[in-house]
C-alpha cells in the first residue's frame, strides 16, 4: 500500500512538473480582411482546383476552435497586419486595430508596414491597442528608450511564458524615411541577449522570440541567442510546413494574408527548466470548413460598405494569370512598368517587386484588384542619369537578392560566372546604352528615396521629379484604356547562352 501511495506521489509530480501549452500565431496578414481565392494543382490528375481561405472572421474562427480545444493558449502576431487593402489606406491602418482588439491576441511584434502611415499615428495605435504591441530592438531617438514593450511575461498553468519582439534592422531601407525618423534599430540577437538575464531572475520557463525579420534572420538569431526555446517569425511570407529546428530551437512562420494559421504544442517540464516535447504545423483556413465568427463578419462588413464606392466596378479583363517572381522578369511586372513609363513618357519603366502585393487569376479585372495590388498609393517620380551610371545601377541590381525590380523600355542581357550575375549588355529602346546620353526614368517615389539599396546610387531630392500622381491611380487608368490584357514574359531579363 505504502509503495502504491509513494509511487502515485511521484506519478503526480511527474504530471504536475509536465505542462501543455498550445501557441497559435500568424504573420504578415496585410489587411486581408477578406477571404480570398487560391488555386491549387491535384498532381494525380493535372487539374487546378480553387477555394476560398482567410478573412477576419474565417482567422477569429480558427483561433477560438483552438483556443477552445486547449487549456493553455498563447496567440501571437508576428506583424505587417497593415496594409494591402483599400480599408486600411482610407483609415490609415484603424481598421486593423479594431479588428485586432477583437480577436485579442496575447502580443503584436511590430513589422515594417505598421509604420506605413507614419510613426505618430503608430503612436496613437500603442495607445488604443488593448492587446500588448511588442518592438524590443526599436529604440526611441527622442526619448532614448524603447519605442514598445520590449517583452511580456504570461502565466500559463505553472508554466511562466516570455516572449520577447524584434524586428529588422532594415527598417529605414524598408519604409518612407519620414515614417521612421529617429528611430534606431538594434541588432536581433544583441537585444534578445540582453533582455535574457532580466527574464532568468524573474525565473521565467519559456522564452519565445518573436520577430519580423524573415526565416533566414531568425536563423541566425537561433545560433546567437541559445538560451530561446522558439522563435515566431514574420516578413519574408515563409509558409513553414514542416518543424524547423536550428540550433535546437524551433522556427516557425505561417506564410502571410492568413491562408495558414500556425499551431504549436509543446511540453514543458519546469522542474528541468526544458522543453521535452515540441511540436508544429499549419493548418489551412479554408472557409468551407468553419463558419466565420459573426462579431467579426460584422465588422468586417462595416468596414467594406465604408470602403466600397466604386472598388467592385469592372474595369477590364485579364487573359492570362498574373504572377509575381523574386528574382527575374514577371508578366505582371511587365504590365506595371509598361503602364508607369507610358505614363510618364520615359524611356525607362521601374517597378520594385516589393510593391506588387498580390497576384491575379485571369477573368474580370476590379478596381478593388488594382488597390490590392498597389496598396501604398506611393507617388510617381522621375529623374535622369547618363549611360555610364545606367549600367552600374542595373549591374548592382543584378546582384542584390532582395526586392529584384521589373522594368520597361530596357533589355537586360547578363551573364552567371560562378552563381553571380555579371551584366552583359543592356539596351534602352532596341539601342544599345551610350555612356554620355541621357536617359530618362519613371518609378514610384518608395524606390527613388531607397535608390542606394536598389542601383547603390545616392538621388538628392532635387534630382527626383514629383509627378503628383499615385502609382494605383496610373494603373487602374491604363486598366481602362486597355480593357484586355495578356502580359506575358518578354525577355527582358535574361542569361546570355554565349
Amino acid at each position: 500500500m505504502n509503495k502504491f501511495i509513494v509511487l502515485l506521489f511521484l506519478t503526480s509530480l511527474l504530471f504536475a512538473q509536465q505542462n501543455q501549452i498550445t501557441i497559435l500565431h500568424w504573420n504578415d496578414f496585410h489587411t486581408q480582411n477578406l477571404p480570398f481565392q487560391v488555386k491549387t494543382k491535384n498532381r494525380a490528375t493535372g487539374t487546378d482546383t480553387s477555394f476560398l481561405v482567410g478573412g477576419s472572421a474565417t482567422l477569429s474562427s480558427y483561433i477560438k476552435k483552438y483556443k477552445s480545444a486547449s487549456q493553455n493558449v498563447l496567440v501571437l502576431n508576428a506583424g505587417d497586419d497593415f496594409q494591402g487593402s483599400p480599408i486600411s489606406t482610407i483609415t490609415k491602418g484603424k481598421s486593423q486595430i479594431e479588428l485586432m482588439n477583437m480577436i485579442n491576441p496575447d502580443a503584436m511584434e511590430l513589422g515594417n508596414h505598421d509604420f506605413d502611415y507614419g510613426r505618430d499615428q503608430m503612436s496613437e495605435y500603442l495607445k488604443t491597442a488593448r492587446f500588448p504591441i511588442l518592438g524590443g530592438n526599436i529604440i526611441d531617438k527622442r526619448t532614448n528608450h524603447s519605442y514598445a514593450k520590449p517583452y511580456i511575461i504570461k502565466q500559463m498553468g505553472n508554466v511562466k511564458v516570455a516572449v520577447i519582439g524584434v524586428m529588422t534592422t532594415e527598417l529605414s531601407n524598408l519604409s518612407l524615411p519620414d515614417n521612421v525618423r529617429d528611430f534606431e534599430v538594434k541588432e536581433m540577437s544583441k537585444s534578445v541577449n540582453d533582455i535574457i538575464p532580466e527574464l532568468k531572475k524573474l525565473k521565467v520557463d519559456l522564452i519565445i522570440a518573436l520577430t519580423h525579420a524573415g526565416v533566414d534572420y531568425d536563423s541566425v538569431l537561433a545560433m546567437n541567442s541559445p538560451d530561446l526555446d522558439v522563435i515566431i517569425g514574420g516578413h519574408s511570407h515563409t509558409p513553414i510546413f514542416r518543424p524547423l529546428r536550428v540550433n535546437g530551437i524551433l522556427i516557425a512562420q505561417a506564410g502571410s494574408r492568413g491562408r495558414w494559421l500556425g499551431k504549436i504544442d509543446l511540453t514543458v517540464d519546469t522542474e528541468k527548466d526544458t522543453v521535452v516535447k515540441l511540436y508544429s504545423e499549419l493548418i489551412e483556413c479554408r472557409t468551407a470548413d468553419i463558419a466565420p465568427d459573426s462579431a467579426i463578419a460584422v465588422k468586417v462588413a462595416e468596414l467594406e460598405k465604408l470602403a466600397a464606392k466604386g472598388l467592385d466596378e469592372v474595369i477590364g479583363e485579364l487573359k492570362t494569370d498574373w504572377k509575381r517572381e523574386g528574382r527575374g522578369e514577371s508578366n505582371i511586372g511587365n504590365w506595371i512598368a509598361d503602364a508607369v513609363r507610358s505614363f510618364a513618357k520615359t524611356d525607362i519603366g521601374i517597378q520594385n517587386n516589393g510593391g506588387i502585393r498580390k497576384e491575379l487569376l485571369a477573368g474580370k479585372i476590379i478596381v478593388r484588384d488594382l488597390w490590392e495590388i498597389s496598396p501604398f498609393g506611393n507617388g510617381l517620380v522621375t529623374f535622369s542619369v547618363n549611360g555610364a551610371t545606367l549600367r552600374k545601377m542595373i549591374q548592382y541590381q543584378l546582384t542584390i537578392g532582395d526586392d529584384f525590380c521589373q522594368i520597361s523600355g530596357m533589355k537586360v542581357v547578363y551573364s552567371n560566372k560562378n552563381g553571380e550575375r555579371i551584366l552583359h549588355n543592356l539596351k534602352v529602346n532596341n539601342a544599345l546604352v551610350v555612356d554620355t546620353v541621357t536617359y530618362t526614368i519613371a518609378t514610384n517615389n518608395y524606390v527613388a528615396a531607397q535608390a542606394k539599396k536598389y542601383f547603390g546610387i545616392e538621388l538628392s531630392a532635387a534630382e527626383i521629379k514629383q509627378l503628383n500622381v499615385s502609382d494605383r491611380d496610373v494603373l487602374i487608368d491604363a486598366v481602362r484604356q486597355q480593357k484586355v490584357i495578356n502580359s506575358q514574359i518578354e525577355g527582358r531579363i535574361k542569361e546570355t547562352e554565349e
